[in-house]
């Protein structure tokens, strides 16, 4: 963006030369010389202002990881969050672009069980909190995969009396030591 704007500057200073500038405007001659204040100045906002607006978002920008999601909550006056459920994720990964290696920020990608990829974009410190974020997950995804015993595995702890050998608990017993118990 700098260098394009850096290059429509110096095209229009070049037609604000005296030369060039009484071909295409002959009458205009007092009109040059704010002409080109009002070029140098517009160029020097737009420098300042677009790297600048970027980091105010960038800044204002706040990211939470619980045990169960990612929350990402950008703005100060008009307030927006996006959750992110770990519970939903399938893997993570990270990318980052040479400006955000040099900052040491990054995207952070969510591989969806859906299929969906779902990007935070400029997090911050991102090796940190991916590492986190990649901790908590697997936690998440490993609570997801403890199964309960199985249905004849449990009749046979609770049908069996101390020595080891089964006694006969009817069906009734059962539904009744397995709500109580």
């Amino acid at each position: 963006m700098g260098l394009l704007l850096l290059m429509a500057a110096s095209a229009a200073l070049a037609k604000l030369q005296p030369a060039q500038f009484a071909g295409w405007a002959p009458d205009a001659g007092e009109l040059r010389q704010p002409a080109i204040v009002v070029v140098l100045t517009a160029v020097v906002l737009l420098l300042v202002a677009y790297p600048l607006r970027r980091v105010v978002r960038w800044a204002g920008t706040s990211y939470v990881l619980t045990n169960q999601r990612v929350v990402v909550r950008r703005g100060r006056v008009r307030r927006q969050q996006e959750d992110y459920y770990l519970a939903r994720v399938e893997s993570l990964d990270l990318r980052q672009k040479l400006r955000q290696r040099m900052v040491g920020a990054g995207d952070l990608e969510f591989h969806m069980v859906t299929g969906a990829v779902l990007t935070v974009h400029d997090v911050p410190h991102i090796l940190e909190f991916r590492n986190y974020t990649h901790r908590v997950w697997a936690q998440v995804f490993r609570a997801s995969f403890q199964q309960a015993p199985a249905a004849a595995y449990y009749a046979d702890q609770v049908g069996s009396d101390g020595d080891g050998m089964r006694r006969n608990v009817t069906g009734k017993e059962l539904r009744k030591l397995g709500r109580n118990h």
